[in-house]
């Protein structure tokens, strides 16, 4: 059995003795340095090991800047901090540096050498993928390098994103990427439970705590023990309810309604809202608190309609799921793909997901336009207010020219891309409205690719999300609106 090499940086030798006598046994082979110099130089002139225990207060270095100096050269080699004045704020700030955890001294037996087996067992999955999360775009990108990041500690972390998106998905990426993977992963959804049936989802009840209540009932917390409890639509949750989440994060321990007894719970917290917190937290709708705790380590899920790169992904991602689900090996039109990346998905993935396993179902054999809703084969188009009294649409020369002038400077080149891009998006727009909506026979009206069209829709889609006329974006909701719609 292949031996874990563990280096540990700390100037008090008793340390390294314990680590020793609390993972002998167990394949782990023990290095101590006392200084920060040292550990340089092992990890930089010799291999480097499988873990480093890297203590906070250093001899030569603070242990905060030893972090920052060491993680690059050790890149993929978790770090775990360790000290004996440990706080939350640290924690959170080491990790944030690089950090893959936190570990308080003096070190408990089982719970060490169980926290140590993790981090082994984590860095051995770090590689492996995002429980079938699909995405290439520059966007998702940075969300899976912040779910590998922030899944090998044990800090609470906040998904946010539209309805959609996959914050579950995700939460269960987390999860399987963390030291907790062999424990359970429990979710729990807010928006589908009245406040009394949540605070007896999350902390269970006893027998005869409320009417109705014949029996006891182990609530999400226990079940959740050794793992990670998800707990989805987290803005929904009552005062009462927040108090008492708040609560049981902080000590650790919860009772069951109707019960007196305290029940400790070693459970990891993935939260996920639908909306940015912060928005109820100034109507005193969530408390600041719990925000807090919640907060932490925050990752953005982005909208569908923010990473256009990914829809074709998806498409072809759906439509082989489902192909090979129901027998039915289906490709897709030119045309009916068009439609798809035109739409701006409200709904995000999951719309996406339903609309393509509802053609493949329709279709005999090729998925074409007719086969989509009719919310997304006909949409309609109107022209930007601002191009009634010019044939170039939203272009007002004389308004630049004055703006140029009490500047002081016109940039020229820029203003020309700013009015070809506009005449680009104008052309498209009324030969589209022309052509009732026949992707393929524009694209062949204007001699241009398929694919050259497909990704000009999308680049003025994002281009108008980003920059909407008269402070407006284009209506994400609504079936009859095509996206170039104002």
């Amino acid at each position: 059995m292949k031996m874990h090499r563990i280096l540990l940086v700390d100037d008090e030798k008793d340390v390294g003795k314990i680590v020793s006598r609390l993972l002998a046994g167990d394949n782990y082979e023990i290095e101590q340095v006392t200084t920060g110099k040292e550990a340089m130089k092992r990890v930089l002139e010799e291999s480097l090991p499988d873990i480093i225990l890297l203590d906070i207060n250093l001899p030569d270095i603070d242990g905060m800047d030893m972090l920052r100096d060491m993680k690059d050269a050790v890149r993929g080699t978790p770090i775990v901090m360790m000290t004996a004045y440990g706080s939350i704020e640290t924690a959170v700030r080491s990790i944030k540096m690089g950090a893959m955890d936190f570990v308080q001294k003096p070190f408990n037996h089982y719970d060490f050498k169980r926290f140590i087996n993790g981090v082994i067992s984590a860095r051995n999955i770090a590689g492996n993928d995002h429980c079938g999360i699909v995405g290439s775009s520059p966007q998702m990108k940075k969300v899976f390098r912040l779910v590998d990041k922030f899944a090998l500690s044990d800090i609470t972390i906040l998904l946010q994103g539209e309805s959609g998106t996959g914050k579950e998905l995700f939460a269960r990426a987390i999860h399987q990427k963390s030291k907790r993977r062999s424990g359970p992963f429990v979710p729990l959804d807010c928006a589908a439970l009245s406040e009394t049936l949540i605070e007896s989802e999350l902390f269970g009840h006893e027998k005869g705590a409320f009417t109705g209540a014949t029996e006891r009932k182990i609530g999400k917390f226990e079940r959740a023990h050794g793992g990670t409890l998800f707990i989805d639509e987290v803005e929904n949750l009552s005062s009462s309810n927040q108090a008492k989440l708040l609560r049981a994060v902080e000590e650790k321990q919860i009772e069951r309604v109707g019960g007196t007894k305290a029940i400790k719970v070693d459970v990891r917290i993935v939260a996920a809202s639908n909306i940015p917190l912060t928005e109820i937290i100034n109507n005193g709708v969530f408390r600041k608190d719990l925000f807090y705790r919640f907060s932490q380590m925050t990752i953005a899920i982005p909208s569908l309609r923010d990473r256009v790169k990914d829809v074709d992904v998806l498409i072809r991602h759906f439509l082989a799921a489902y192909s090979e689900e129901f027998g039915n090996a289906a490709n897709i039109s030119e045309e009916a793909l068009l439609l798809l990346n035109a739409y701006p998905w409200p709904g995000n993935v999951r719309e996406l997901e339903n609309v393509v396993k509802s053609a493949v179902i329709l279709a005999d054999g090729d998925i074409l336009a007719k086969h989509l809703p009719e919310y997304i084969r006909k949409g309609s188009f109107s022209l930007p207010e601002d191009a009634e009294d010019c044939h170039f649409p939203g272009i007002k020369v004389e308004e630049e020219i004055e703006k140029g002038l009490l500047e002081g400077s016109l940039d020229l080149k820029a203003l020309i891309k700013k009015w070809s891009d506009r005449l680009e998006e104008t052309v498209i727009r009324n030969v589209m409205e022309r052509s009732n909506l026949n992707m393929v026979r524009v694209s062949r009206f204007l001699n241009i690719d398929p694919k050259t069209l497909r990704t000009k829709i999308g680049q003025i889609r994002s281009a108008r999300n980003r920059n909407p006329i008269g402070g407006k974006h284009f209506p994400e909701r609504g079936g009859a609106s095509f996206p170039f719609q104002e």
